[in-house]
């Protein structure tokens, strides 16, 4: 290719040649035709003074001259018209024999236009092309970088949305209305949540939505302001009317650990419970902990193992078992599931042994259609029968017991040991920290089986993994399990479960800071009669709408708690002056919902009964104060 070649493809290119002399500090600038154009002396301090390069990338530039840069850089350009584009410089260094640097030829490209399609095209791999919300993919990634990195005193909030009959959409009015259903449903997603929230398409008529830095009073009034907004919203069909469910769960502050998988599994139950109750609602689901009780369901269930789990090795199947799930319990469950099924088992069971009280019991087990439960009850042992099992033990830490050869054990201890119409027990040692804690038995019950040394060094090596994740699953919860209990909440109106509440007023109450205080017990007068003439769902979209109602009057600062004991039943702790008429204000709040409402129910008197209780020096407790709220309510039910 001869030089006018090459120029004209530059020129096509839109690069621009120059050669710098780091020697003489001086930069050649070449023409269209690739010939010496202009030659620029003292390069450096002029390029320190250009206003005309992004002040944030000017140290690119220089350090590039300066040969720190081996290939190519990029850096914004200030235009005459002030607008910025982007650049590309590029470069290759020649040097003497000696390693010196002689010159840096190089080439400089507006790639303003190719950055504007790269963001375009990143922005279109993470946004779902109906909606304009983030995909399942890229807002999971967001949603999860968010929870590994989050600020520990920030609380959040996660929300699983769906369309309430969205087939029947389609089916009705068409495919093309349905999206035209979703696309409002999304810009009235941006408009409810804030901006720094995170939105996202997860699939079909689903979404989800990470609240962040949102305690659990204000995510109860964005739930409820969400399924108000989306039952308000018009669409071109007349005849259309669009509702949505909701399951929410909440993350307190200085609870952390928790991944996206598993708060959703939560608000994705808290969606089932309110398209059980009827749609066209939220629910909230009432235990961080939710997820556990689902992973044992769906994970442990006779057709759901891991077709790798029966082919893999067991012990790199019990470390990817132990690895995979947060629930220990779900994990144990599978895994003596696996074991029991690959090894011809009948019962495999977990014993915890007390040496000192000389009892054992049962923390797992196992069992095959063809073996009955053991060890309902500790079993006692002697110290002799004890020294004879330990003292068996081969070097893997196993032995091998079979029912007519027990000659060296009590009848009490054989009864113990081989209980059950166990044939053949293999026996594995369990320690923590060098202690023997116990041992798990791995039981046949229909014939002897005869073990290898192969087979017991695998019993061995298995039994100390699970050894090994028990004692440290004791240890997380004796140090987590009072913080996990009490993140509860109610599922219906997303309040504070009754035992958080009276968990944060006897605080408050016992510390002597009670004087300040009022509890006040609330209930609806016959609310049976609004059940039974419109039904349970009318009856708990009361409850929500009357929980939202307090929230929002009594702005529920933080040294303010409310809570459903039961059915209808409220309770209300508040700070309250001296001077202050509570009962007055407590009254005219109530009228204004009643009047609010009542016209809602035709035939029923809406009536709401209060009563207040004035915390005392003399009380004690907070069981005390809500006793002495709810006599006060009683009493004003006879007045």
């Amino acid at each position: 290719m001869d030089i006018k070649k090459l120029a004209l493809v530059l020129k096509s290119g839109g690069i621009s040649v120059f050669e710098y002399f780091p020697e003489r500090d001086t930069v050649v600038l070449y023409d269209e035709q690739l010939q010496p154009e202009r030659e620029i002396a003292d390069y450096l301090s002029l390029v320190e003074q250009m206003k005309a390069i992004h002040p944030e990338d000017l140290w690119k530039v220089i350090e590039f001259y300066q040969g720190r840069y081996e290939s190519s850089i990029k850096f914004r350009y200030i235009e005459k018209d002030g607008s910025l584009s982007k650049k590309c410089m590029s470069g290759t260094a020649f040097c003497e024999a000696d390693g010196k640097v002689v010159s840096i030829v190089g080439s400089v490209r507006d790639v303003t236009e190719d950055t504007v399609k790269e963001k375009n095209l990143e922005s279109q791999a993470r946004r779902d092309a109906l909606t304009g919300l983030y995909n399942y993919f890229y807002g999971k990634k967001l949603i999860s970088e968010y929870l590994e990195h989050k600020n520990p005193y920030d609380s959040c909030g996660l929300m699983v949305i769906d369309v309430d009959y969205f087939k029947d959409v389609n089916d009705t009015y068409g495919h093309l209305f349905g999206d035209e259903v979703l696309e409002a449903l999304a810009r009235l997603f941006t408009e409810v949540f804030d901006p720094k929230d995170i939105i996202m398409r997860s699939g079909g008529d689903e979404f989800v939505v990470l609240l962040k830095n949102i305690d659990d009073k204000s995510l109860l009034r964005k739930s409820m302001q969400l399924v108000k907004a989306v039952r308000r919203k018009q669409f071109s069909k007349s005849d259309f009317s669009l509702t949505c469910s909701a399951g929410v769960c909440f993350l307190p502050q200085n609870v952390s650990g928790y991944t996206y998988d598993q708060l959703f599994k939560n608000a994705d139950w808290a969606l089932y419970k309110a398209k059980e109750k009827g749609k066209n609602r939220y629910a909230f689901c009432d235990n961080l902990k939710r997820f556990e009780l689902m992973d044992r369901m769906e994970e442990v269930g006779i057709g759901d193992i891991d077709a790798r789990y029966m082919r893999n090795d067991l012990v790199s199947t019990a470390f990817e078992v132990f690895e995979k799930f947060n629930s220990f319990n779900a994990a144990m469950e599978l895994l003596l599931k696996v074991i029991g099924i690959r090894l011809h088992l009948d019962r495999i069971t977990v014993i915890r042994t007390n040496i000192k009280e000389k009892l054992a019991g049962r923390q797992y087990q196992w069992l095959s259609d063809k073996a009955p439960v053991v060890l309902d009850v500790p079993g006692g042992f002697t110290k002799e029968d004890f020294l004879t099992l330990f003292q068996s033990y081969d070097e893997y830490g196993t032995t091998v017991l079979q029912y007519d050869n027990m000659s060296m054990y009590s009848k009490d201890a054989e009864n113990l040991l081989m209980q059950g119409g166990a044939k053949t027990v293999a026996y594995a040692a369990m320690y923590c920290e060098g202690q023997y804690t116990g041992a798990i038995s791995y039981v046949t019950c229909q014939e002897k089986r005869y073990w290898s040394k192969q087979g017991r060094k695998q019993l061995g090596e298995v039994t100390k993994i699970i050894s090994a994740h028990l004692a440290k699953n004791l240890v997380m919860n004796s140090v987590h399990q009072s913080g996990l209990a009490a993140i509860e909440l109610d599922s219906l109106t997303g309040l504070i479960s009754f035992s958080r509440f009276r968990e944060e007023t006897e605080r408050i109450i016992v510390g002597g800071y009670g004087n300040t205080y009022v509890m006040i017990y609330l209930d609806f007068v016959d609310f049976k009669k609004v059940n039974q003439t419109y039904g349970y769902s009318a009856g708990d979209q009361l409850l929500k709408e009357f929980s939202n109602y307090m929230v929002e009057n009594l702005k529920m600062a933080a040294d303010v708690y409310f809570t459903r004991v039961v059915a209808d039943q409220f309770i209300l702790f508040m700070p309250c002056g001296i001077s202050e008429n509570i009962s007055e204000g407590m009254a005219s709040l109530i009228k204004k919902f009643e009047e609010r409402y009542g016209g809602s129910f035709p035939g029923i008197k809406l009536k709401i009964r209060s009563g207040i209780y004035r915390i005392e020096s003399s009380c004690t407790s907070a069981s005390e104060a809500i006793d002495a709220a709810n006599e006060a309510r009683r009493k004003s039910s006879l007045t």
